[in-house]
């Protein structure tokens, strides 16, 4: 039998790494998903977080929800003193404690659990470029609901009151100015900077063509701090200009507030549980908006306590709005001896009805067909959507059955 000489074997041996190398770059190649793509091709909801930074550290993080098919977006503020466990220092501290730049995976990991969704895009805007990019849209608009005076020599603030348009300077003026010390405090911090995102995010949406200029596009990803490369920033933007501006509100992750060894925390309520279920709940809102014939609009809702607990009524009225239902009023029932809860309904949507009662793991359901509230004309005393009364089988959160 004759034998394959050297470089025959050599030959078989180079072709064989040949052959597992190109095979092993196909399967890479092939398995390698752009996740952007994947997301819009797949008509998924789109996660993105905004990180609003000064001096290296986070003043401000936003987790924007838009869903393309149906243009409508929801906006969560996650507090930069929500208290946590943090692991790896061993103790109990502020969550912005873990943002070290925008590189700060572990930063949005924590968010990432806080909600309980993934966020696969993060972009951060210093304090800097966020002036320059409000200037690139040419200014935006909001409501200031008392004049600013503030005659600071190194950072004076005079702004009137009413609608105003304000540029980059004033927006960011706006957001981080300091109250003096006797001052009395109309707008709080927390939502001057909501109105500054909110504004911008629709001044972005009235200004979507300038995002085709070449000339625009550079400054705009000079702006933006990301892992993205350019296409992908840019891409993304582009679709959040694209969302229905009249349609979405910035909601804020609620909590207890505690003084822990001498920092002020924000910890969630219900241990952060909450918080994801108003996140699935949102989710669950911009996906249904485009399908059946519910309206799109939100419902409003009136609460009364049927129990002699006090605040309880109040309580969960709040624990509502942050499910985004327009709570009309809250307050006690005629009497105080129900021993269930129930949902009184004047929609004519069964299906919000049966939600708002998956909110809260309540069963009955009775439906009122009110002609007076439906005709305005008739009766200019409006009636709530759905009239919530509290039984005594509520435990502030969930209807036990």
């Amino acid at each position: 039998m004759k034998r394959l000489s050297f470089d025959s074997i050599f030959m078989l041996l180079l072709l064989i790494v040949l052959i597992l190398i190109s095979g092993g770059v196909g399967i890479y190649l092939f398995s390698r998903t752009d996740p952007l793509e994947e997301i819009l091709s797949d008509e998924k909801v789109l996660n993105v977080l905004l990180n609003l930074e000064q001096d290296r550290k986070v003043i401000g993080s936003y987790v924007i929800l838009y869903y393309p098919p149906t243009r409508r977006a929801a906006v969560f503020d996650v507090p930069i003193e929500t208290g946590l466990i943090i692991k790896s220092l061993n103790r109990v501290d502020r969550i912005d404690t873990l943002y070290k730049g925008s590189e700060s995976t572990e930063y949005t990991k924590e968010i990432e659990n806080l909600l309980g969704l993934r966020i696969p895009f993060t972009v951060t805007l210093t304090l800097d470029h966020l002036e320059k990019l409000v200037d690139l849209v040419d200014g935006i608009s909001l409501f200031i609901p008392e004049p600013l005076e503030q005659y600071n020599p190194q950072k004076p603030v005079l702004l009137p009151s009413g609608f105003v348009k304000l540029d980059g300077s004033k927006a960011i003026a706006y957001a981080t100015y300091t109250l003096d010390k006797d001052a009395i405090e109309i707008e709080s911090d927390t939502l001057r900077k909501q109105k500054l995102i909110q504004s911008l995010l629709t001044s972005l949406n009235e200004k979507r063509v300038l995002l085709k200029d070449p000339a625009a596009q550079k400054i705009l990803t000079s702006l933006i701090t990301t892992r993205l490369d350019t296409e992908s920033t840019l891409r993304i933007f582009r679709e959040l200009t694209n969302l229905d501006v009249q349609k979405f509100s910035i909601q804020q992750i609620g909590g207890n507030v505690k003084q822990v060894s001498g920092k002020k925390l924000l910890f969630p309520f219900y241990d952060g549980v909450l918080a994801q279920e108003i996140v699935k709940q949102t989710i669950s809102g911009l996906v249904r908006q485009g399908e059946g014939e519910i309206p799109d609009r939100v419902f409003t809702v009136e609460v009364l306590n049927g129990t002699p607990t006090i605040g309880l009524a109040r309580n969960t009225a709040e624990l509502l709005k942050g499910f985004g239902y327009d709570v009309l009023s809250y307050g006690n029932a005629e009497r105080s001896d129900y021993e269930k809860t129930q949902i009184i309904s004047r929609s004519r949507y069964p299906e919000v009805a049966q939600a708002l009662g998956s909110v809260l793991k309540c069963k009955v359901i009775i439906t009122e067909n009110d002609t007076e509230s439906q005709n305005l004309s008739q009766d200019m005393n409006y009636k709530a959507d759905f009239t919530l009364i509290i039984g005594k089988d509520f435990n502030g959160r969930y209807v036990i059955n």
